[in-house]
């Protein structure tokens, strides 16, 4: 089987999966063009090489474009200070244009907690003072104009709206910006949903992209005590994020691994100064993904933040299980570059390949809940919104079952089939769409076909095809939007194409 091995030995980020995604071989212009049916501008993405203890790697940079008419910068506090206070920040003289840059080139005020720094050798890698490229492999500029540049760096970066981090390895505190044109500097959950159910991307790759979302949703709604849908995000819904979280699932897409393992995951240790003073590494809200994703983790002794809640949630969202390289015979290897120097290489390893067969064995999956609710009282085109909006937030099945209740009152049950991490939310769902006021629980355990997606060739065009296996039993079965356009397409009956496919498949 096509296995994806994620060797975290030195943490995960966002830019560093990226990056090793790039140097295992995906297509940089693919990625670039499916980013762009996101339709979000303003940013540039910059791509380097750079070496880490002798072991050289891909750097993916994403950096905002600076506009003299662009809206007011964020920076730490800014949801409390006076607005006339913000605007009155003088801008560093540096490349960043930012009222408080990350170089530390201007003193923050006391009352935003920052301390003078020197400015860092690490810009040579990016932009010089003058505004010239250096040191730079490649270049991509998106199209139309940009609000806020910006330089960030995930490696270290603690994309988390509420922790600013102020401590050596420097963050840039990141804007949010509105989807196109529109200025949007803080966003929820549901308006980064819109951008991502607005573009064209494929439904696997939206899907997998609102799953990331949704696990940093739900730990800063844990955090900070509030519904989900009241946390804004001040850096998670940046749009550098937003191309970290899609790009890794477009990355996914393309690579399409029938299996993905992780190792267990090293988180740093010490402390990071945010707006509200010291907090632990790892940050309140890494920990809480790591708690609900069922990550393993370890501490090096490094005393670094090595995991950020980006890193976490996608390795939340991407691995089926946590453990050691399992045999396999390696295709490919890749390796994402992080901006630290540390006494191990600050690389995220992806290793690509086929396990041995003996290792294919399926096995039942632990940590699947089935939850089921009666209701008699919520209209059919209700339920169905809410079947629409479970499967969208994750959940593995959704289905109707009709009864009856006291009375002899017809009604029917709702059940659905979720992972562990993402029962609450689905419940969540439930309770605030529809009239119930309990739901039921059940640990299931289920075996599963491996999956894989190929692309048919037949007389009606290329349909995806889904693959799946167990032991020597193999089926095909054409996905069925494809289909449906096909036949639209040719002015065919659907069942024409289905034919196509067994024909094709015969061959």
């Amino acid at each position: 089987m096509k296995t994806l091995y994620m060797d975290c030995f030195s943490g995960i980020s966002g830019n560093m999966t990226i990056g090793a995604f790039l140097d295992l071989g995906v297509d940089k212009e693919l990625l670039l063009s499916e980013l762009s049916k996101l339709h979000i501008d303003g940013y540039r993405i910059e791509i380097s090489k750079k070496q880490k203890n002798g072991i050289t790697g891909t750097y993916f940079d994403v950096i905002l474009e600076d506009s003299p008419s662009s809206h007011q910068e964020d920076v730490p506090g800014a949801d409390q200070e006076p607005e006339e206070k913000q605007k009155a920040l003088p801008r560093c003289t540096c490349k960043h244009h930012r009222a408080y840059c990350i170089c530390g080139k201007n003193k923050l005020p006391d009352e935003y907690g920052r301390k003078k720094k020197k400015h860092k050798e690490k810009h040579k890698y990016h932009l010089s003072h003058d505004g010239k490229h250096s040191h730079v492999e490649e270049v991509y500029t998106s199209l139309g104009h940009g609000e806020a540049h910006h330089n960030h760096h995930h490696d270290d970066d603690h994309e988390h709206g509420i922790h600013e981090h102020e401590h050596e390895h420097e963050h840039g505190h990141k804007h949010g910006h509105g989807h196109g044109h529109t200025h949007a500097p803080h966003r929820n959950l549901q308006d980064i949903t819109d951008i991502i159910d607005g573009s064209e991307l494929s439904d696997r790759v939206k899907l997998l992209s609102k799953k990331m979302f949704s696990f940093v949703a739900e730990a800063e709604a844990k955090v900070h005590g509030k519904p989900i849908e009241e946390v804004h995000f001040h850096e998670v819904g940046a749009i550098d994020s937003i191309i970290d979280i899609v790009g890794t699932a477009i990355c996914v897409d393309s690579l399409n691994p029938g299996r993905i393992i992780a190792s267990h995951l090293p988180v740093g240790s010490g402390f990071v100064r945010c707006q509200h003073g010291l907090i632990p590494v790892p940050a309140p809200a890494t920990l809480e993904i790591i708690r609900k994703g069922g990550i393993p983790v370890y501490s090096n002794g490094i005393k670094k933040e090595l995991a950020t809640p980006t890193g976490a949630a996608i390795l939340a969202a991407l691995a089926e299980e946590y453990g050691p390289q399992p045999e396999m015979e390696i295709h490919a290897v890749g390796y994402g570059a992080g901006l630290y120097d540390l006494e191990i290489p600050n690389t995220l390893r992806l290793i690509l390949g086929e396990t041995l067969p003996a290792k294919e064995s399926p096995k039942p999956q632990s940590g699947v809940i089935l939850a089921e609710t009666n209701i008699d009282d919520t209209t059919g085109e209700v339920l169905g919104y809410v079947m629409g909006r479970l499967l969208d937030a994750g959940a593995l099945d959704v289905f109707f079952t009709p009864i009856y209740m006291k009375k002899c009152r017809p009604a029917v049950t709702l059940s659905f089939l979720c992972e562990a991490s993402l029962v609450q939310a689905l419940e969540r769902i439930v309770f605030e769409e529809t009239s119930t006021i309990g739901i039921r629980k059940i640990p299931v355990q289920r075996t599963v076909m491996d999956r894989a997606y190929e692309t048919a060739e037949t007389p009606y065009g290329k349909i995806q095809v889904k693959k799946v296996t167990y032991g020597g039993l193999t089926k095909r079965y054409g996905e069925f939007e494809d289909v449906k356009a096909a036949a639209e397409r040719h002015g065919v009956p659907i069942q024409k194409v289905y034919d196509a496919l067994k024909i094709n498949e015969a061959n």
